[in-house]
C-alpha cells in the first residue's frame, strides 16, 4: 500500500532526477514549486517536500561519498571533480522548492491548525539548511525567501544559521508534544509523532557532534528514548518499483540495472576495506555489492585491455609506497580506483553493481539462489525498493565513539558504541535476506574487529578501525562522512586519489552557478578550499 501511495504522489509530483558514473549533477527539469495556495491544500505541498527531501538527501550523499571514497568518484583534480554548475538542480530545489513550499503551506497550516504538518517541515528544512552550510559554508538563509522584494539575497554566516536551525527544532519538538492531525501521507515515519521527536533530537546531536560540541551531544545522549536509538526508528526514504511515469525506483538502482548495463562504478577502497577487514571478509558485502562476474581481468584471470586497460598496468609510484589497492579485486568484485577518469570500456555487464541495500537490487549469488553470477538488468533483485538512510541508529553509535575520545569515556566506551553500531548496522543490513543464514559469519566478522580494536597498537589505529567501520555503516549517504572526515581527519586509511598531485581536498563547494551568477552581492568563492565555519582540522587531507 506504501508503495501504491508514493506512486500516485510522485506522478503528482514527480521531477527528473539524473545520476551517473561520472557526475552527481542533478538537474531539475520541471517546475517543483507548479502549486499554488489557490488549487492546492496543506497535504500536498508537504508530499512535495517529502519527496523533494529524498532527492536532495540522496544528491547530496552521493557527493560526500564520492569525496570519502565510499562511492567512486572520478576526477584527478578535486578543483575540477564539481563545477558551479553541477548542484543548480539541488540549490534550486532546496529554496524555489521545499523551502518556498514550507512558506505558503505554513501559512495554510496556520489557518487550520495543522501544526503536524509544520513541524514535519520545519525538521526538513533544519537538515536542508544544516546539509547547505556543510557543503557551501555562508549561505542565504534570512533574505532567501523575499520574491521579488529581494532579487539578491545575501548570505548568513554558517555558525548563525545552525543556532537557527537549533531554535526551529525545539519549536517542532514541542510543537510534535500535541500535534495536530496526522498528515496524509507521512512518507517517513506514518504519522507518529513521537518518531519524529526522536528524528529532531538525533539532527540535534549530529549538528552537535559535526561542530565538537561533545557536552551537549552527551547530554542528549545520556537518554536513548529521545533519539533514535533502534533501527525502528531509523530516518529513512522508502523508494518504489515504478519505472515510468514517474520513476520511484532508488536512483543507484535506475542507473544500474539496465539495458545496457550499468552505470555507475562502484569504489574499489570501499570494496577493498570489507573485503580485507581486521575481522575478515565483511558479509555486508553480499549485500552491498552484486558481482556480475566471479572473476576480474588481472587479477584472477588473464588481463584484457578492452574491458580494463589497467589491468595490464603497474600502480603509480604512490599506491605502492602506500600499499593501496590498485585497478581491480579478487573474486569478481570490480570497481575503480579514487579519481580515475578514463573513458568507459564495454563493461556494462562485467563491472559490480549495487546490491540489494540500500538500492533496491540483487543479493549476491553466495547467498541467493544462483549458482553463479550474472549480468543483471532491469526488473532483477527487488526492482529498485531501496532506501535512503538520513539518521540511522548505529550512526549515533559511533557518534558515540567519538565523542568518547572527547572527554566521554575515553577508549572503553568507544569500544563500546563499536560494537553496538556494527551489530545495529549488520541487523538492518542482513535483515534484507535471509539473516538466519549468516549470522555465525556477522559475529565472526564482530569478533576479530573487536580482536584488532583491542590489540592496536595505537590511539590512530584504534580510530582508523571506528572510522572504517563508520564509513561502512554509512553506505547510501555520505554527507556525515564527508563532515566527520574534515572534522577528524580519519580514517587515515583512505585510498589517495589516484593523480600523485590532485590539489587541495575539497573543504567546501563552489557555490552554484545559478546562484552567483544572478547575484549582484555574492561572490564566487576563490577555490575549494575556503573551510566551513566549523572546520577547524589543521590536518591535511587526500
Amino acid at each position: 500500500m506504501k508503495n501504491l501511495k508514493l506512486t500516485y504522489i510522485l506522478a503528482i509530483f514527480s521531477v527528473l532526477f539524473y545520476t551517473s558514473c561520472e557526475t552527481t549533477e542533478l538537474e531539475i527539469t520541471s517546475d517543483p514549486n507548479f502549486l499554488s495556495p489557490e488549487d492546492a491544500n496543506v497535504d500536498l505541498f508537504l508530499n512535495g517536500v517529502q519527496e523533494d527531501f529524498a532527492r536532495f538527501v540522496q544528491g547530496f550523499g552521493d557527493t560526500g561519498s564520492e569525496l570519502t571514497r565510499i562511492d567512486y568518484m572520478s576526477g584527478r583534480n578535486y578543483a575540477d571533480v564539481y563545477s558551479p554548475q553541477s548542484f543548480n538542480g539541488l540549490w534550486q530545489s532546496a529554496y524555489q522548492g521545499m523551502r518556498e513550499d514550507l512558506r505558503i503551506m505554513n501559512n495554510l497550516a496556520a489557518e487550520s491548525g495543522q501544526s503536524f504538518h509544520v513541524a514535519i517541515g520545519q525538521i526538513l528544512e533544519a537538515y536542508v539548511m544544516v546539509t547547505l552550510v556543510d557543503f557551501f559554508g555562508n549561505v542565504p538563509y534570512s533574505e532567501s525567501l523575499g520574491g521579488s522584494t529581494n532579487l539578491n539575497p545575501n548570505v548568513d554566516g554558517g555558525a548563525e544559521i545552525y543556532a537557527a536551525m537549533h531554535t526551529q527544532l525545539n519549536e517542532a519538538i514541542q510543537s510534535l508534544g500535541s500535534p495536530g492531525p496526522s498528515p496524509d501521507n507521512d512518507f517517513f515515519y506514518g504519522g507518529n509523532a513521537g518518531k519524529w521527536i526522536k528524528a529532531a533530537n538525533t539532527l540535534k546531536m549530529k549538528m552537535f557532534i559535526t561542530v565538537g560540541d561533545y557536552a551537549n551531544f552527551n547530554a542528549l545522549a545520556a537518554n536513548p528514548a529521545n533519539y533514535i536509538s533502534d533501527n525502528s526508528d531509523d530516518f529513512q526514504f522508502q523508494w518504489g518499483t515504478n519505472e515510468v511515469q514517474p520513476d520511484t525506483r532508488h536512483p543507484w538502482y535506475a542507473s544500474s540495472y539496465t539495458s545496457t548495463g550499468g552505470g555507475r562504478y562502484m569504489s574499489n577502497w570501499l570494496m577493498n576495506a570489507m573485503l580485507n577487514s581486521p575481522g575478515g571478509q565483511d558479509p555486508r558485502m553480499y549485500y552491498y555489492f552484486y558481482r556480475q562476474v566471479d572473476v576480474v581481468p588481472g587479477f584472477g584471470a588473464a588481463p584484457d585491455e578492452e574491458v580494463l586497460e589497467c589491468g595490464l598496468q603497474n600502480p603509480p609510484l604512490h599506491y605502492i609506497q602506500n600499499n593501496y589497492v590498485f585497478c581491480g579485486l579478487p573474486a569478481g568484485y570490480w570497481g575503480r580506483d579514487h579519481g580515475n577518469d578514463n573513458g568507459i570500456p564495454p563493461d556494462g555487464f562485467l563491472r559490480t553493481l549495487h546490491g540489494v541495500y540500500p538500492a533496491g537490487g540483487k543479493v549476491d549469488y553466495r547467498i541467493s539462489d544462483e549458482t553463479s553470477p550474472s549480468g543483471a538488468v532491469n526488473g532483477d533483485g527487488n526492482g529498485g525498493s531501496g532506501i535512503t538512510p538520513i539518521l540511522l541508529a548505529s550512526w549515533v553509535d559511533f557518534m558515540k565513539a567519538e565523542a568518547a575520545w572527547n572527554g566521554f569515556g575515553g577508549d572503553a566506551a568507544a569500544r563500546d558504541a563499536l560494537v553496538a553500531g556494527m551489530t545495529k548496522a549488520a541487523d538492518k543490513v542482513t535483515a534484507y535476506h535471509n539473516p538466519a543464514n549468516i549470522a555465525g559469519n556477522v559475529e565472526n566478522h564482530r569478533n576479530g574487529v573487536l580482536a584488532a580494536f583491542d590489540g592496536a597498537a595505537s590511539a590512530d589505529d584504534k580510530k582508523n578501525i571506528v572510522y572504517e567501520q563508520y564509513w561502512i555503516a554509512m553506505y547510501g549517504n555520505g554527507i556525515d562522512a564527508y563532515n566527520t572526515y574534515r572534522r577528524t581527519g580519519f580514517p587515515k586509511t583512505l585510498q589517495a586519489n589516484i593523480e600523485p598531485q590532485p590539489g587541495a581536498f575539497i573543504r567546501s563547494l563552489y557555490y552554484p552557478a545559478n546562484f552567483v551568477e544572478t547575484n549582484n552581492v555574492v561572490d564566487q568563492k576563490s577555490n575549494v578550499e575556503v573551510k566551513v565555519f566549523w572546520d577547524n582540522n589543521s590536518v591535511s587531507l587526500y
